[in-house]
């Protein structure tokens, strides 16, 4: 990408909601062979080629990250989702997206397995040179950017590629995927329920914790009796 901020959409969306085709051209204009990927129901370590025993075929990361997203589109084939709201950490290289989307089921008839999620995507970036043909060029010796005689093939642009992506989900978001009808407002009563208790704690016990620090094991709780 020459500019992460204005194209990174456009790849989502090639990853989400584009053929078989699409999703592989995506992948390989964008991703690094090596790239990772962190989801809450899966993950793939970063990786370079690998042989496969018994067979002339290698393998690398990006492999799988492919079959995550195939498997993604075949479970549900209309992905529908929104970009929220996009921000470039370029001292860091990391690109954060927000976004929501609905996952639906399509063997389950009426719509009746859909999963209504936000989440955080943070994308991983590394800016290498590109080759002629706009690929990653990790080795600045590489015969890619080397001539003959030695010299180097001109000044070559840089690009960003991903070398990992992580999504993140609130668990009220992420428990959708598997129990869709009401397993989330379970989970924010249990977090209603877990701030009454702090509530609670502190009316109750602030004193005698703060005593018990103090007096048994000598510990300073001016920051727990003081308060607002």
């Amino acid at each position: 990408m020459d500019s992460p901020e204005r194209e990174v959409e456009g790849v989502i969306r090639s990853l989400t909601q584009s053929s078989r085709e699409n999703q592989r051209k995506a992948l390989e204009q964008y991703f690094l062979p090596n790239a990772y990927f962190v989801h809450p129901f899966c993950r793939v370590p970063s990786f370079s080629n690998v042989n496969i025993p018994l067979t002339n075929r290698t393998v690398n990361s990006l492999w799988f990250v492919f079959f995550i997203y195939q498997w993604y589109h075949v479970l549900s084939p209309d992905i529908k989702l929104g970009i929220d709201s996009i921000a470039f950490d370029k001292q860091h290289n990391k690109l954060y997206v927000t976004l929501h989307q609905t996952f639906t089921l399509w063997f389950v008839p009426f719509s009746l397995w859909q999963a209504n999620v936000k989440l955080v995507t943070v994308l991983n970036l590394e800016r290498l040179r590109t080759d002629a043909h706009g690929n990653p060029v990790v080795d600045e010796d590489s015969p890619a950017l080397v001539n003959g005689d030695g010299r180097t093939n001109g000044v070559l642009p840089r690009r960003y590629f991903i070398k990992g992506q992580e999504d993140h989900y609130q668990i009220e978001d992420f428990v959708k995927f598997v129990a869709p009808w009401g397993a989330s407002v379970l989970w924010q009563l249990w977090q209603l329920f877990a701030t009454l208790v702090c509530a609670v704690g502190v009316a109750l016990l602030r004193e005698p914790v703060a005593l018990l620090r103090q007096n048994m094991l000598g510990r300073d709780s001016r920051t727990i009796k003081t308060k607002a």
